[in-house]
C-alpha cells in the first residue's frame, strides 16, 4: 500500500505555470509523436504508459500516492483496487501529466530526491495543471464540444470514458453552458 512520506528523501512536484493552450500543445505533440495512440477511444492507457515508461500497479486504500518518481527506479502511478475504469482512466491520465509537466522541472531543481505526487498534495496547483493535462489528454476540445452539444455531460461521459464530474468540469473550463 503507497503511502506518501517513504524512507527515501522525497519532494512533491512544483508547477510548471503552462497555459491551457501550452498544455493541448504538449498534449497533441505527444499523440502526434506516438500516432497508434488513441485516447478517445475510451480504452485503458497502458499502450501510453509504456511508451513513456511509466508503470501503473493497484493498491489497497488508502492510497496517498498518485505518481511515485523513486530516484533510480521506473515511475509508478498507483490507482486503487476498487476504482472504477473511469476513475482509472483521469487518475493515470492526471498522474501522466505530472510525469510530463512536472517532473523534469522538479527533477532539475531537486535532483537528489524522490518526487511524489499526492492525491491530497500539500499544494494543489501542481495537481490542478496535471488534472487539466488529462482533460486535454481524455477530452480533447473539439471532441468534447461535439458531444457535449450532441448529447450533453452523460453522452460525453459514456463516449469518452470519463467520470461525469470531470465532464463538467471541463465544460466550466471551456466555458460552456449545461
Amino acid at each position: 500500500m503507497p503511502r506518501k512520506y517513504p524512507n527515501y528523501p522525497y519532494i512533491e512536484p512544483i508547477t510548471c505555470g503552462k497555459s491551457d493552450d501550452q498544455i493541448s500543445a504538449i498534449v497533441d505533440k505527444l499523440l502526434l509523436q506516438n500516432p497508434q495512440l488513441s485516447m478517445q477511444d475510451g480504452g485503458p492507457l497502458d499502450s501510453l504508459c509504456r511508451a513513456l515508461d511509466v508503470d501503473v500497479e493497484y493498491s489497497d486504500r488508502p492510497n496517498e500516492i498518485l505518481l511515485d518518481v523513486p530516484i533510480g527506479r521506473n515511475a509508478v502511478i498507483f490507482l486503487a483496487k476498487d476504482s472504477k475504469t473511469r476513475h482509472d482512466r483521469l487518475a493515470t491520465a492526471t498522474g501522466l501529466g505530472h510525469w510530463l509537466l512536472h517532473v523534469p522541472p522538479t527533477r532539475k531543481a531537486h535532483p537528489d530526491v524522490g518526487i511524489q505526487a499526492l492525491y491530497d498534495p500539500t499544494d494543489p496547483e501542481a495537481f490542478q495543471e496535471a488534472r487539466r493535462f488529462a482533460f486535454a489528454l481524455l477530452m480533447p476540445e473539439a471532441a468534447f464540444k461535439s458531444l457535449w452539444y450532441e448529447g450533453g455531460g452523460q453522452l460525453t461521459a459514456e463516449t469518452l470514458n470519463v467520470p461525469t464530474q470531470s465532464v463538467y468540469d471541463r465544460a466550466k473550463t471551456l466555458e460552456l453552458s449545461s
